[in-house]
Formats: C-alpha cells, structure tokens, sequence
C-alpha cells in the first residue's frame, strides 16, 4: 500500500461532520479493501479520534478505523 495514500494530509471536511450521518467502525483489513474498491469514497479523517476514514459518496455512509492499526497491519 502505498505511503501517500495514508499520508498526514488532512481531508477531514468540517462542514460534513456536522451532518447526522452514522459511522461505522471496521476492522483495518476491511478499510483497505474499501480504499481499492470501485465505490467513489472520499477520505474523511477523524484527527481528534486518532480515525482514518472514508465517506462513500453515494449512500454517505462514513467508514472508519483506528489509525494505529491501519498503520502496523
């Protein structure tokens, strides 16, 4: 997996969190299978949770996990 895909850029959008939408917590293996999947996902990082996340961009379904294990998977 490529480094730059999981670089410290921040794309957390602000104006997103505030909308109700649930999130759903998965396991490190399953949001890499989401970040090569044909669904349209947009990063959507929870910094203050230590959260890596993705935001499908059809249904608005947010998808996350905890960044310590993405990272030593």
């Amino acid at each position: 997996m490529s480094a730059a895909i999981l670089s410290d850029v921040n794309f957390c959008q602000p104006d997103l969190m505030l909308a109700p939408v649930s999130r759903q917590v998965i396991s490190a293996a399953a949001f890499r299978d989401l970040l090569v999947s044909h669904r349209r996902m947009v990063r959507f990082d929870v910094r203050s949770e230590r959260l890596r996340g993705l935001r499908d961009l059809d249904t608005g379904e947010i998808f996350v996990t905890d960044e310590r294990r993405l990272l030593h998977a």
